[in-house]
């Protein structure tokens, strides 16, 4: 038998509308901020297609993986550090019960509410591979504790006899028009070595989390500057005139426009040596033409 080697990333194809966006600004290194914003991801993210030479024609040529992201200048309009977080859209709702199939008593789940879902999560196996994450009673994260979904199905109660009094006399079979939904955890199922202690998947009333697992988070850091490395470069080797009256320094882009401005003069003692020379941004710009001065 021959043995394939097969690749283990699979690009991800998600939809801009279940991704997230949060940021944070903080003007320096040192500066502490703590406040976080959201964006929009529709006013971020675009999608990108694969070459119009290769785009077949009546199909959704989307380049899996591989999403555009704009800095809209209404938002990112200050010099400092941004933080960008993108992440997979969560959904807050919470556990009606915690039960069984009648069909498959050993099969544990939580019940939710469908109605409390986007009508795309409530058909069957939509949450298939999504992540529970648990609020405890005091409004905190159940930290580091998280479930996944294997299967979701809806389903409605039904009455069992049951000959142990002990045991829920409630149970679920499945009904594709029921508003309920059963969904099988990962863990949820004792091990061989403790058969008596069951894993916890939450209870109910409790509020959880829910979150597509479609990309892994993704953090970025974005510098806003004044200058990039092409002005200052420009600042050092560009154009520039100085006014040997006056001590005008006067600094020119590649189009000749004026990018700065300075004072250049010194400062001396009583016996007129020079103690210091200073260079000083000047706030009132001359605007002298370079074309003009070169030409005379």
């Amino acid at each position: 038998m021959a043995v394939g080697i097969y690749g283990t990333i699979r690009a991800s194809d998600i939809n801009i509308s279940d991704i997230e966006i949060f940021y944070n600004y903080a003007s320096s290194r040192e500066a502490v901020s703590t406040d976080m914003f959201s964006l929009d991801p529709a006013d971020v993210l675009t999608e990108l297609q694969i070459p119009t030479s290769e785009q077949l024609p009546g199909r959704q040529n989307l380049l899996e993986g591989l999403y555009n992201l704009r800095l809209p200048a209404t938002v990112f309009n200050a010099t400092g550090i941004y933080t960008l977080y993108i992440t997979g859209k969560r959904i807050y709702t919470s556990i009606l019960d915690c039960g069984v199939l009648s069909s498959m008593p050993n099969i544990r789940g939580i019940l939710l509410d469908s109605n409390q879902l986007d009508a795309t999560l409530r058909s069957a196996n939509a949450l298939q591979g999504f992540r529970i994450e648990y609020i405890n009673s005091d409004g905190t994260k159940l930290r580091n504790i998280c479930r996944y979904i294997v299967s979701s199905n809806r389903v409605s109660p039904i009455s069992s006899n049951i000959s142990n009094s002990s045991q829920r006399t409630v149970r679920y079979t499945f009904d594709d028009t029921s508003n309920l939904l059963f969904l099988q955890l990962t863990p949820s199922s004792s091990s061989t070595l403790k058969p008596n202690s069951t894993p916890f998947i939450g209870f109910s009333s409790q509020d959880i989390i829910l979150s597509n697992t479609l990309f892994s988070p993704i953090c970025l850091e974005i510098v806003m500057q004044n200058e990039d490395i092409d002005s200052i470069a420009q600042l050092i080797s560009g154009e520039q005139i100085k006014n040997v009256n006056t001590g005008e320094l006067t600094l020119f882009d590649e189009n000749r426009n004026i990018k700065k401005q300075f004072n250049l003069y010194s400062i001396k003692d009583d016996v007129n040596n020079a103690l210091y020379e200073i260079k000083e941004n000047k706030t009132n710009i001359n605007p002298i033409s370079f074309d003009d001065i070169t030409s005379v």
